[in-house]
């Protein structure tokens, strides 16, 4: 089973019901999520909650039943950066 890190931008199409890109990004998480757990990790977390006024209303957007959070490993992090 494979697990997909999930891009902040397709959980915000998500999240916000953008009137583009809503069902393509449903589509790709639908088809994702048949191939294993979804994931979301701490950079991605921070960037949706721009647009959340609370942490509340963030961890309801984007709950962690559907979302697996994982934590970044420095490599990441390192390569992320280049």
């Amino acid at each position: 089973m494979n697990a997909t890190l999930v891009d902040s931008n397709v959980v915000i199409d998500v999240a916000t019901e953008d009137a583009e890109w809503v069902d393509w990004s449903t589509a790709m998480l639908g088809a994702a999520s048949e191939r294993g757990p979804l994931v979301i990790n701490p950079i991605i977390y921070a960037e949706v909650s721009a647009r959340y006024d609370s942490i509340e209303a963030l961890d309801e957007a984007i709950p962690e039943g559907f979302y697996a959070r994982a934590p970044l490993p420095w490599e990441a992090a390192f390569l992320a950066g280049q």
